[in-house]
């Protein structure tokens, strides 16, 4: 059953990768293009350790020259940066007043301080605090810390209503001067599905897995550079051509990069560390690296779809 769900996948993609264009005009921004088929591939064969394909399609990306790093790491994730050329598939939540509720986002809101400013779901782990480098930029641009203050000059609440709330997930912070649309904050923030620092280090590790190491290390070089964000006393490039240890690294440069991004549990259970990583979280091998199909919606299919293991 899964390989006809990754064969039709991947077909699907090579189907829009041959007839999607590079760009659209400003009156079509956001719609699928041919680099977010590309990219989305790439994922997909990352997933099946088709290791060959990761490298030709994020090399394809790549040799585009459609995309770029935003040169700032936190303020690519701004309102008023949405669309940069990192950005290779975003989900559009126009930012007008005239907007339906029903086109409203509240990927923002439902990560805002708990309650009165949304629900507190996706909060930041001390163990993801602790997996950042010492200097590296992108832990405050990550992780906005109870008590302290945003990059925009908004002072972050400690306690609301009683409620003790230690960190939030800045990627999806909204600055307390953007206008609050039918009553939700942060309903004109899109949502990043794949930017270009992924492909960069999907490409690295493609490329490590394939022996090329001289590749690997560009590619990781390139991530690691634009958060150094020209301070070269952080951040040291990755040197070691040991196959293991580079892959580590770029596990560690996922993690670090794509914190917040809805990325991490399905990362480490493709990688195979799942038990290990999640185990104080009750994470059960051969249960767990799937979620349970809705009786509803087996009851639906007349019996056809059959309950995940475990559950």
């Amino acid at each position: 059953a899964w390989a006809q769900v990754y064969a039709q996948v991947e077909k699907d993609l090579t189907d829009a990768a041959a007839v999607l264009p590079q760009s659209y005009s400003w009156l079509d921004i956001g719609r699928a293009t041919k680099g977010a088929a590309l990219s989305l591939h790439a994922k997909v064969a990352m997933y099946q350790k088709k290791w060959g394909d990761v490298l030709t399609y994020t090399n394809a990306v790549i040799a585009s020259g459609q995309y770029s790093l935003f040169a700032n790491f936190e303020q690519s994730f701004r309102i008023a940066n949405e669309n940069n050329p990192e950005e290779i598939f975003e989900i559009q939540c126009p930012n007008t007043e005239s907007n339906t509720e029903a086109s409203d986002s509240q990927f923002s809101q439902v990560q805002g301080v708990a309650p009165t400013y949304g629900w507190g779901f996706n909060i930041p782990t001390r163990a993801l605090v602790n997996a950042f480098e010492p200097g590296d930029p992108r832990l405050d641009a990550t992780v906005l810390f109870a008590g302290g203050t945003s990059k925009e000059g908004d002072p972050i609440p400690v306690v609301d209503n009683g409620h003790v709330d230690s960190m939030y997930n800045y990627k999806s912070y909204v600055p307390f001067a953007e206008p609050i649309l039918n009553g939700n904050p942060g309903a004109g923030q899109d949502v990043r599905v794949i930017r270009y620092s992924e492909v960069l280090l999907m490409n690295a590790e493609a490329a490590n897995e394939t022996g090329n190491t001289t590749l690997a290390l560009a590619s990781l070089e390139k991530v690691r550079a634009r958060a150094r964000a020209g301070n070269n006393a952080v951040l040291p490039p990755v040197t070691t051509t040991v196959q293991a240890t580079l892959r580590l690294a770029i596990w560690h440069e996922r993690q670090v990069e794509l914190a917040m991004e809805s990325d991490r549990f399905f990362d480490v259970v493709r990688q195979g560390r799942a038990p290990e990583l999640f185990k104080n979280r009750g994470f059960k091998a051969g249960k767990n690296e799937l979620q349970p199909i809705p009786v509803s919606e087996i009851t639906l299919s007349g019996g056809l779809l059959k309950q995940n293991p475990g559950y």
